[in-house]
């Protein structure tokens, strides 16, 4: 799936009785404190992995998480997908996404977490868990966007960060922090000095006697 716009993906099905539907949730809530537009800046897209669902389950599902969410204007950027066993399977084998089917509990047994893609396509970052941390989830569309997503601050933000692909998070980087810190330092002066001496220039000088 490439639309152009980084991509929030995440595999899930839409009967789900656990995980999937507090996965849905950790992701709605995260986009309420992230900047960035859905359908605007980056599209969300939730591919279901069992094959029983339909396209009227997927719709149904989206209209009620739109709604719970309030999400409703940004509509076009919600995908719920559905497909055969097939497709499916080449899909999340793609994405590093395992999944098998629970005969005793009669549900599937799978990984939770969403996967950020690039704006070709491009696997680029994985956030793992049920809830992802609004500021995780802004760096990694902020760098899977290749600079369309997201202000000169953000992307300043972004270098002080670094991305943990054990974790699935985003801690910061030292070295590069005290690096900005000590730039900032050196124009700070370097300004001072500056100002100082138009000051000094504009300055007349008094005769002494």
């Amino acid at each position: 799936f490439s639309s152009g716009k980084p991509v929030l993906l995440a595999f899930v099905y839409y009967d789900c009785p656990m995980l999937c539907t507090q996965v849905l949730n950790g992701i709605s809530s995260s986009l309420k404190a992230v900047p960035f537009g859905v359908g605007t800046d980056f599209d969300v897209v939730l591919i279901s992995f069992d094959p029983r669902d339909t396209p009227e389950a997927a719709r149904a599902k989206k209209a009620a998480l739109l709604a719970d969410y309030h999400q409703e204007a940004r509509a076009d950027g919600w995908h719920f997908l559905t497909g055969t066993e097939p497709e499916i399977r080449r899909v999340a084998n793609a994405a590093g996404f395992r999944y098998s089917w629970d005969e005793q509990t009669q549900q599937y047994a799978h990984p939770t977490g969403i996967i950020v893609t690039t704006t070709d396509g491009r696997l680029a970052r994985y956030l793992f868990g049920l809830e992802f941390g609004p500021r995780d989830l802004k760096l990694a569309l902020v760098d899977a966007s290749q600079g369309k997503v997201g202000t000169i601050a953000d992307q300043l933000l972004l270098y002080c960060y670094h991305y943990d692909p054990m974790t699935g998070r985003y801690g910061i980087y030292v070295m590069r922090v005290l690096r900005v810190a000590g730039v900032g330092t050196v124009l700070s002066i370097a300004t001072f000095i500056l100002v100082m001496l138009r000051r000094e220039r504009s300055t007349p000088n008094i005769p002494t006697h």
